[in-house]
C-alpha cells in the first residue's frame, strides 16, 4: 500500500478526519439525494460511497490503490480511470461531483468537458474544491508533506466562469469552517475550508 493511501486512511479514520467527512457527506446527500445515477470523479478510497449507502454511486479513480481500498469499504461500482477522459457513453449519469478533486487535475477544462459530456439533459453538477484563500489552506501549504502542495488550480474565479459556460450555477457558497481542529458554519470566507458550486447542466 502506497504511503498517500495510508496517509488518507489514517486522516479518514482520525476524530477530526470523521467530523470533516460527516459534513461532507451532509452536504453531497443533501443535494444529491434526488438523483439516481451518480459519478463521483476522485473517489478515493471510496468514503462517500461508503457512508451513502442508499445512493447509486459509481466511484472513479486514477489510483489502483486507492480503489483497491474503496472496494473492501463497500460493493459500489468502482472503475479505474481519468477525470479528464471519461469511459463512459454521452448521458450516463444524472449527477457528477467532485470533492477536492478538480482543482488537482492537470486540465480541469477538459474534466469539466467531459463531466457535461456524460451528464444527462437538466442533470446536475456538484464541486467542492479546496478553498485557497482559508486559514485551513494556508497551514497546510506550509508543510513540506501536505497534498496540498499539489494543488495545480488556484483561481476560483476563473473555473467558475468556465464551467458556467457548461452549467447553470445555481448555487455557490463557502463551507465547512475549520479552526485549530475544530468544526464550525463559517461566517467569514478566511475561515471555510471549502468552496462549493451547485450547476445545472444548460
Amino acid at each position: 500500500m502506497t504511503t498517500d493511501v495510508e496517509k488518507f486512511i489514517r486522516f479518514c479514520e482520525s476524530d477530526f478526519g470523521k467530523k470533516v467527512l460527516e459534513k461532507e457527506v451532509e452536504y453531497v446527500y443533501r443535494e444529491l439525494k434526488d438523483y439516481k445515477d451518480i459519478l463521483d470523479i476522485g473517489c478515493g478510497i471510496g468514503q462517500f460511497e461508503q457512508k451513502l449507502q442508499d445512493l447509486n454511486i459509481t466511484g472513479l479513480d486514477s489510483s489502483a490503490e486507492m480503489l483497491k481500498e474503496a472496494r473492501k469499504r463497500s460493493n459500489k461500482t468502482f472503475v479505474r480511470g481519468d477525470g479528464e477522459n471519461l469511459d463512459f457513453n454521452d448521458s450516463s449519469f444524472d449527477a457528477v461531483f467532485y470533492v477536492a478533486t478538480l482543482e488537482f487535475l492537470a486540465d480541469y477544462q477538459k474534466a469539466i468537458q467531459e463531466a457535461c459530456r456524460v451528464t444527462k439533459p437538466n442533470g446536475k453538477l456538484l464541486v467542492m474544491m479546496l478553498n485557497p484563500e482559508s486559514e485551513y489552506f494556508h497551514e497546510h501549504m506550509q508543510r513540506d508533506d501536505s497534498y496540498f502542495r499539489r494543488i495545480k488550480h488556484t483561481d476560483l474565479r476563473e473555473i467558475k466562469n468556465y464551467i458556467s459556460g457548461f452549467y447553470e450555477i445555481t448555487k455557490e457558497e463557502y463551507f465547512l469552517g475549520i479552526r485549530e481542529q475544530q468544526i464550525f458554519d463559517p461566517a467569514e470566507k478566511r475561515f471555510a475550508s471549502l468552496y462549493v458550486m451547485v450547476g445545472k447542466k444548460k
